[in-house]
């Protein structure tokens, strides 16, 4: 568990869910995207500000909808002042794409966002598809 950003935490675990009033008092984390195959565990008390649920089994089931639908999301939520988690309830690492995806959209070229995932201890190794995220900063640059 740890900060990906100033405003991105990324988590994994039921502990987090289970403890999410003292958790969310803490990191004063509002607004909740679970990156899970099955229908994740909802969190509740207090309910968090918006939450959007990511079906995906793992890092390579990503798609360009999955990313613009999360980086929108955490987009959106920034802009409200929100502090956002990306939370995996089997802590199997299914953020690292969409934590690329939102550093891309920041101004970060490619080569340095790969370059910072792998940097970062709880992300390495990057399994995800860096064509797909090429094709994401396509998208969205009009390149």
């Amino acid at each position: 568990m740890t900060w990906a950003t100033d405003a991105v935490f990324v988590a994994g675990g039921d502990l987090v869910v289970e403890g999410w009033r003292e958790f969310q008092a803490q990191t004063g984390l509002s607004a909740v995207v679970a990156i899970a195959a099955a229908p994740p565990a909802l969190f509740t008390d207090p309910l968090p500000w918006a939450w959007l649920w990511l079906p995906l089994a793992d890092e390579s089931a990503y798609t360009l909808e999955h990313l613009n639908l999360g980086v929108d999301f955490i987009d959106h939520a920034l802009r409200a002042g929100r502090r956002v988690l990306l939370h995996g309830p089997q802590g199997r690492h299914r953020a690292r794409p969409l934590v690329a995806a939102h550093l891309l959209t920041t101004g970060k070229s490619l080569p340095r966002v790969l370059r910072e995932i792998e940097q970062r201890p709880w992300l390495p190794p990057y399994k995800g598809d860096p064509e797909l995220l090429r094709r994401f900063v396509e998208a969205r640059t009009g390149a």
